[in-house]
């Protein structure tokens, strides 16, 4: 077991945004062989979602936290050829560089923070194994909806024990605000680690 799957297991992140970051650049190499031998599900998973919302597979997708590009390989799986990733782990943009499925990457940090992207560019978004403790939260997603075009779907998971009243009092903000409406709502039993994770979809107003 490599020490980046002991301490995602143990949830025991840096608590520095430098400190993820390298956490995530030291781990790139080997990231998509050590979550595959946990029987990581959730890229497969939001790609599925999406080809539910979205069956015009020429629109354009936003792999938010992209990673090595575990989502877009799954999504090019499926037919989808106009995908974007935003990652803020150098190393790990320089693997899904690699893949040649990507249109255009962007090294940035993911949070209330406004991206180098304009308003509505994208028909649907993903944001996989990103909402999980020292990582992400909801404060991000106005600049997440705020790239989406209305009536678009923005799909994340959240990790089980991330979920609390808190995090679903934010997520209703978000709809009393006319940001955003629930779409679509899945327990997945087997995100990762053989450890339960909780599946949204949400369309943008």
């Amino acid at each position: 077991m490599s020490a980046q799957i002991r301490l995602c297991k143990e949830r025991n992140f840096p608590q520095t945004e430098e400190g993820i970051k390298q956490f995530y650049d030291e781990w790139a190499p080997t990231y998509q062989k050590d979550l595959t031998e946990e029987g990581y599900t959730g890229p497969r998973r939001a790609a599925a979602t999406m080809e539910k919302l979205l069956t015009n597979k020429d629109v354009r997708i936003m792999d938010m936290a992209c990673g090595t590009g575990l989502v877009a390989h799954e999504l090019t799986k499926l037919g989808f050829k106009n995908i974007d990733g935003v990652d803020f782990s150098t190393e790990s943009l320089k693997l899904s560089k690699e893949r040649g499925i990507y249109r255009r990457l962007i090294c940035a940090h993911i949070g209330t923070n406004k991206l180098d992207i304009q308003d509505n560019s994208y028909d649907g978004l993903i944001l996989c194994g990103a909402l999980v403790s020292g990582h992400l939260y909801l404060d991000c997603m106005p600049q997440l909806i705020r790239i989406v075009k209305p009536g678009g779907p923005i799909i994340f998971d959240v990790d089980a024990e991330f979920k609390d009243g808190k995090f679903e009092a934010d997520l209703d903000e978000l709809v009393r605000k006319g940001l955003w409406v629930k779409e679509a709502y899945e327990l997945i039993p087997d995100f990762v680690f053989n450890e339960p994770a909780h599946q949204y979809a949400y369309k943008v107003l």
